[in-house]
């Protein structure tokens, strides 16, 4: 069964700023408005990975049934959406079964459920804006520093197939950014752009392949652009995307702009849609 839906949402904390750059808050609604087409579409739990919550040994699955506390960003603890509470549930049944099928499919998997767990920053920030409410389910893993994109999909692979085995109806979600070039200095919301323009004419030409469907497009162009662009992580949170089947269709830009010369944007999938 595929999921429902998928999408690429950004993780900087920005985008709940009280008093947020244009696009900071353009971001945000668009997070929004995703967590909002899921709820339409009965998700039962969202399949999510983070790039800030990295690791290098193993696939980290998050198993305890309920993290809560919180968080002070390393980065931006003198503004106010640089301390975050948190409140998340766990679909344990999910998560234990997505860290089974990593195992089975030849990776390691490693299951973390002990109190106090540092919650990333890019979990919380997505979570808050998908689910206001705080209602929804997470089965959440980890990004492995040293994956390659093919085992980056197979661990999506794995979480699908976990869904699947429960008859759970789940929506995917990879936390990260575009071009990762900051402005080295600190601004003004109003003073924000993308750091570098060849970075803004790299992302757009990306997501220019996203909106035409051009899955296999992207894919080959991941590498140069990585290195042209310094994309997070590499953009392996595409590879994670298609590894769950969500991206084999046009994805739809709801929102695209800087968040303190980075790029980012949030980008929708849904199977089936033309």
């Amino acid at each position: 069964m595929t999921p429902v839906a998928g999408a690429l949402v950004p993780g900087m904390p920005q985008l709940r700023a009280a008093e947020p750059a244009v696009s900071w808050k353009e971001l945000g609604a668009a997070v929004e408005e995703v967590g909002e087409r899921f709820r339409a579409r009965g998700v039962e739990t969202v399949l999510l990975m983070s790039t800030q919550w990295f690791t290098v040994l193993g696939h980290q699955v998050q198993c305890d049934a309920r993290v809560a506390g919180s968080r002070t960003d390393e980065n931006w603890y003198g503004y106010e959406y640089g301390r975050l509470r948190y409140d998340l549930t766990v679909d344990g049944e999910l998560a234990h079964g997505w860290a089974d099928a990593i195992d089975a499919a030849g990776l390691q998997a490693r299951r973390t459920r002990y109190p106090g767990f540092p919650i990333d920053t890019g979990t919380i920030t997505a979570a808050a804006l998908l689910d206001q409410a705080g209602a929804g389910r997470w089965a959440m893993v980890s990004c492995n520093l040293y994956a390659d994109p093919s085992a980056m999909a197979e661990v999506a692979g794995a979480g699908v197939r976990a869904a699947d085995g429960l008859g759970r109806k789940v929506g995917v979600v990879v936390v990260s950014g575009l071009s990762s070039g900051l402005l080295q200095r600190w601004i003004a919301p109003a003073e924000d752009r993308i750091a570098d323009p060849a970075h803004d004419r790299w992302n757009r030409k990306v997501l220019d392949l996203v909106r035409a469907g051009d899955r296999d497009g992207v894919l080959a162009l991941r590498e140069e652009y990585a290195r042209a662009a310094d994309v997070d992580s590499q953009f392996r949170a595409f590879a994670f995307l298609a590894g769950s089947g969500v991206v084999d269709g046009p994805g739809e830009v709801l929102a695209y702009g800087p968040v303190w010369g980075t790029g980012a944007a949030v980008v929708w999938w849904e199977p089936g849609r033309q």
